[in-house]
């Protein structure tokens, strides 16, 4: 007989015997064995010893067989729940990273620049944030290095927004009205005060006390019978074209009415619409 089928030979009459004893030996000599989870050190023993023994003998009692088949099977069970794992972390939908550049912001006097702009972008931070979308403030004020910025945040999309009051038959000033190329949307307030990484976290950490708030704070300046606007662009980073833009415009029945929180929520529906297609 030839060597190699000598080896094959060997490997088939090992098989045999682990299968006999797993089947025979097992009922009929360990009925009552109960052995412990073995390690892999003690599984790996084993395993050679099995395979180094000669091919006629009986290597393993039915008790270790038993616990070799146990960890075999254990191993099985865990690799199969972290390839489970594995395929449910890939599977699960990318987030959609907006950048929003600070607002332009003038609901009359007192209650412009920063004031406004940052409790406005913290709402519409707040009402965009979700599973699918993650809001990334972007400080950057001159448009090339905002367009950087963007890229660097790895963002999809970045947010323009600009909102206005206008007295009854005014006309609210629009960050885009005429504009055909994004160095005139340059919005013309100060450097944020929160930095992305902290406005990233604190849209997604955002809560309804909070809205509540940033919409308070905004409708302070809000005269009776004016009409506030909030204008919205959104475009791809490195693009001079809009891939969405709109105006939307409410009228304050009282002094503070709040009508910036229903127009954030119409912005928001509509920006939501647009990056998720």
């Amino acid at each position: 007989m030839v060597p190699k089928l000598q080896t094959f030979s060997r490997k088939i009459v090992r098989l045999l015997t682990v299968v006999l004893l797993a089947s025979v030996s097992w009922n009929a000599q360990a009925q009552g064995a109960q052995p412990g989870q073995l390690t892999e050190t003690q599984a790996q023993a084993l395993l050679k010893k099995l395979s180094t023994a000669p091919a006629t003998t009986r290597p393993l009692t039915a008790a270790e067989i038993k616990g070799l088949l146990q960890y075999v099977s254990d191993q099985a069970k865990q690799q199969a729940a972290a390839d489970q794992a594995a395929a449910a972390a890939s599977a699960k939908p990318k987030k959609i990273r907006l950048g929003i550049v600070m607002p332009k912001a003038d609901l009359g006097p007192g209650f412009s620049g920063d004031a406004v702009a940052e409790p406005l972008r913290g709402l519409i931070s707040h009402y965009l944030t979700g599973p699918t979308i993650e809001m990334v403030a972007l400080d950057a004020l001159v448009t090339s290095q905002i367009d950087a910025e963007a890229q660097a945040k790895q963002c999809d999309f970045i947010l323009y927004t600009s909102a206005s009051q206008a007295k009854k038959g005014g006309n609210g000033m629009s960050l885009f009205k005429g504009a055909s190329t994004m160095a005139n949307m340059m919005p013309m307030v100060a450097a944020a005060k929160v930095t992305g990484g902290m406005m990233s976290a604190a849209g997604s950490a955002a809560n309804a006390a909070t809205a509540a708030q940033e919409a308070a704070s905004l409708s302070k300046g809000i005269k009776a019978k004016s009409e506030v606007s909030l204008e919205y662009r959104l475009q791809a980073p490195g693009s001079a074209n809009p891939v969405s833009h709109d105006v939307f415009s409410q009228k304050a029945n009282t002094d503070g009415d709040d009508v910036l929180t229903p127009l954030v929520g119409k912005l928001a529906e509509a920006v939501a619409a647009q990056v998720t297609k």
